[in-house]
């Protein structure tokens, strides 16, 4: 089925005669929305490479991770438990591709919506490397709620992403402050998920990036300090979760997933993929961040 131009044409024709009972006629009429959001994707995408290149980069080397791991988990057949951690790692990858879509064109505020799902996906696929037996729940729940409630929601996943992280080898004092991470970061992005005053603000007023004393009135898309922090923050997010895979890998005793998982080039490729942007890490997050701070 197709909706005809000459149809909703023919709507607005007759949509524009209520300007008729107006008082003031308007100053401005309909918007080409394909066209417009492309000039600003346009406009935007130069902006980006002039200011925000290098958190771009962080965050197409996420992308870039999470499609080698998925390409390696499809490699071998599937059991019940690895289906479970396969897909969610698949939902992770959409989660991170379309936050990059949504900062590339100036939708700062809901990305932050999804980064909040980003987070929770990334404590699932923790709490199902962990234990079978959630493996087990999550992929025979016909009730997305249940499992929820009983293996996940109201704090259940801290403990269980604390757990991972050391069984990976990673040190208890890191391991606890990615958990309080997690908490802080969650309860930030409610603001954005749950609808509130400064996210309402900052959709209809948003700051520009560069320019403290400036906002954008009523824009298609705009860059904000929020557009430099979240891409950094998915970056460090996707490196934790890399990190913990190939430490986990690498242990003398791995968890009930890791144990099974062969050493092959497709492997190699997500171990790669972790190494690139931890370097990446390394060598400019400091610097990122000063800057971040000098946006804000």
């Amino acid at each position: 089925m197709r909706i005809e131009e000459s149809v909703v044409q023919g709507l607005v024709e007759q949509a524009n005669r209520l300007q008729l009972a107006a008082i003031m006629p308007a100053d401005c009429g309909r918007i080409d929305v394909a066209a417009d959001l492309q000039v600003t994707r346009e406009r935007l995408a130069k902006r980006i490479d002039a200011h925000l290149q290098p958190w771009f980069v962080l965050l197409d080397e996420s992308i870039q991770f999470f499609v080698q791991f998925e390409r390696y988990l499809y490699e071998f057949p599937l059991s019940s438990n690895l289906t479970s951690f396969a897909v969610t790692v698949s939902k992770l990858k959409r989660d991170v591709i379309s936050i990059r879509d949504l900062l590339t064109i100036g939708q700062d505020v809901t990305a932050r919506v999804l980064a909040r799902t980003f987070i929770e996906d990334i404590e699932i696929a923790m709490a199902l490397a962990l234990s079978a037996e959630t493996c087990g729940a999550f992929s025979s729940t016909h009730d997305t709620n249940e499992f929820w409630n009983k293996h996940i929601g109201y704090g259940k996943v801290y403990d269980k992403v604390h757990q991972y992280l050391l069984a990976c080898g990673i040190e208890d004092e890191r391991s606890r402050a990615f958990v309080d991470r997690h908490r802080d970061a969650k309860k930030m992005f409610s603001e954005s998920t749950h609808g509130g005053r400064q996210s309402s603000l900052m959709s209809a007023f948003a700051p520009s990036l560069t320019e403290k004393e400036e906002v954008h009135f009523l824009p298609l898309g705009a860059l904000t300090y929020v557009t430099a922090q979240l891409a950094l923050f998915i970056a460090q997010e996707t490196h934790a979760f890399a990190g913990s895979i190939v430490k986990g890998v690498m242990v003398a005793n791995p968890l009930h997933l890791f144990r099974g998982f062969p050493i092959t080039g497709r492997y190699m490729n997500a171990a790669g993929s972790a190494y690139v942007l931890q370097e990446l890490l390394m060598r400019y997050e400091g610097e990122l961040e000063e800057q971040e701070a000098r946006f804000a």
